[in-house]
């Protein structure tokens, strides 16, 4: 049996409601070692077994870049990473976001390029592996998705629930890092403009990485900016769950109420 706690990353198991942590979530017909929409030709279209459902750039928070930063182990997604924070690849104080091209290719693909472009493949997955090579700290989206589950529908409703749940603890957690290391509210604002992005200027569609101006502009002072994602992992390290649950506010709070009615539903 797998339970919340054994997919979340770790950095997530003393702050998230118990009940939560303790949910069964045990998926046997979709999983990263074994593609289902690779082998399982009644899907409109498969999966290349080589990319399965990793044609996606995850958003890495701040704290999470900073969990990875921190491991000994140099994996080739680790080394991605310090790449990106070399040469100003959209490595931001929030977190490290898709560049615009690949932001803008993502949003006009054909819905069958999902699992078949390999232009779209994640920077962090591992061909010689064949697969992830940042799975102890991976987004939410790359935790929470599942294009089959054993519970059918009901399955896939909550695993959609908790993601936008976690989605929300993900972002308020980014936030409370900027927030402990001096960044304004509209040093934030200025910072969510670089994510989701819905409509692109003609060098926008092509652009892959930051200018040295823009790149400075938006660290506000922090020139170092490996120890500054440590800091971040280290800020979220030391929360317990009193001060979790202050962060998360009314809103928070109701949709962890809504991951437990969802799940019950299964």
């Amino acid at each position: 049996m797998t339970v919340l706690s054994d997919i979340v990353p770790s950095f997530y198991k003393e702050i998230l409601n118990s009940k939560i942590s303790r949910l069964e979530v045990t998926e046997t017909k979709a999983t990263c070692d074994n593609c289902l929409r690779s082998r399982d030709k009644r899907f409109a279209f498969p999966y290349k077994p080589d990319l399965k459902c990793c044609t996606f750039h995850p958003y890495l928070p701040n704290y999470s870049v900073g969990a990875l930063l921190s491991r000994s182990e140099k994996t080739s997604g680790i080394l991605q990473i310090e790449s990106k924070i070399k040469n100003r690849e959209f490595a931001l104080p929030i977190g490290i976001v898709a560049p615009f091209d690949y932001q803008f290719l993502f949003l006009n693909k054909e819905e069958e390029q999902f699992g078949n472009d390999a232009a779209l493949l994640c920077p962090y997955y591992d061909t010689g592996q064949n697969r992830c090579s940042i799975w102890s700290s991976r987004g939410v989206v790359c935790t929470t998705f599942f294009c089959r589950s054993d519970q059918g529908q009901s399955g896939l409703k909550f695993w959609a629930v908790l993601s936008d749940y976690l989605s929300y603890v993900e972002m308020a957690l980014a936030e409370e890092c900027l927030v402990q290391l001096d960044f304004s509210p509209r040093d934030l604002s200025d910072q969510l403009f670089y994510l989701n992005k819905r409509e692109f200027e003609q060098d926008e569609v092509i652009q892959k990485s930051l200018s040295k101006e823009e790149d400075k502009k938006i660290w506000n002072g922090y020139d170092d900016h490996i120890a500054f994602y440590k800091k971040c992992f280290a800020i979220v390290q030391k929360l317990d769950r009193k001060q979790f649950k202050e962060i998360l506010g009314e809103q928070g709070l109701s949709l962890e109420d809504e991951v437990l009615d969802y799940a019950n539903r299964r």
